[in-house]
């Protein structure tokens, strides 16, 4: 699912450098107060769906609300970060099905232990620096750090129990970013983060010489200058261990900027 993805989200960046030459610069995304929109707001405010896949476990998805923050320079050398904290989503869509289910009489608490692939308590955090700028195309290296809940529950033909890489990890790796403006209303922001996990949280119902994981994320926002933004994340498990679990975490957004 990774290498199809992260081959179109290159494709796409290739076909918008060779296409669309008369595109408009940074400093042109104006609205229509006169202020640039790349540079103005800073909160996010979106719906989400969210679809996660397993290799042992049932799938779910379903819809969440949530807000993340941003902060973007067009200069040379500039700072840009990203912070998101994706348990405040996670954690409405558990409330909104778990009320569902105490007025239908019926508990899904076993269906909910089965899998788990989010944010801890800190978030996600992200700080780019730009590198590369030019009239149209900025290219920003820098780090992302923050901290991952995993569970995977399933039976072996013994019950169900927690299997590694299941535990509370703080992370931090390298990452990119890379935006590209497409005419004067629209611009479009792409990147790879690459989450190393460095410590984990003890969990004596699992072996605590099990090889942490690490987490790679790939996304894209198409931004407009009317504060609306679409985007797609994927955040995929890498299990260095011998389960070779196989969880991703799909995040389709839509919201606006303020």
């Amino acid at each position: 699912m990774l290498k199809p993805i992260l081959k179109q989200f290159l494709f796409l960046f290739l076909l918008l450098g060779s296409a669309n030459l008369s595109a408009q610069s940074f400093d042109d995304l104006k609205r229509k107060n006169g202020k640039n929109a790349f540079e103005e707001d800073w909160l996010k405010v979106f719906v989400r769906y969210t679809s996660a896949n397993s290799k042992y476990t049932p799938n779910y998805s379903g819809f969440t609300i949530n807000v993340a923050i941003r902060e973007d320079n067009s200069k040379k050398w500039g700072l840009r970060t990203r912070y998101e904290n994706p348990t405040l989503g996670d954690l409405f869509y558990s409330i909104v099905n778990l009320s569902k289910d105490i007025k239908n009489g019926t508990s899904t608490k076993e269906v909910y232990d089965d899998h788990a692939h989010g944010g801890g308590f800190l978030g996600w955090y992200q700080v780019y620096l730009n590198a590369y700028t030019s009239g149209k195309l900025i290219i920003s290296p820098g780090i992302t750090m923050g901290d991952y809940i995993y569970g995977s529950r399933y039976d072996k033909g013994n019950g169900k129990k927690d299997y590694d890489p299941n535990g509370y990890y703080f992370a931090v790796g390298p990452a990119i970013m890379a935006s590209y403006v497409i005419n004067k209303k629209l611009w479009l922001d792409g990147y790879i983060n690459y989450d190393i996990s460095v410590v984990k949280v003890k969990n004596d119902s699992v072996d605590p010489d099990y090889k942490k994981p690490s987490f790679m994320s790939i996304g894209a926002d198409l931004n407009t200058t009317y504060k609306f933004f679409g985007g797609f994340r994927i955040n995929k498990l890498i299990d260095k261990g011998i389960n070779k679990d196989n969880s991703s975490r799909l995040d389709i957004s839509f919201g606006m900027c303020f």
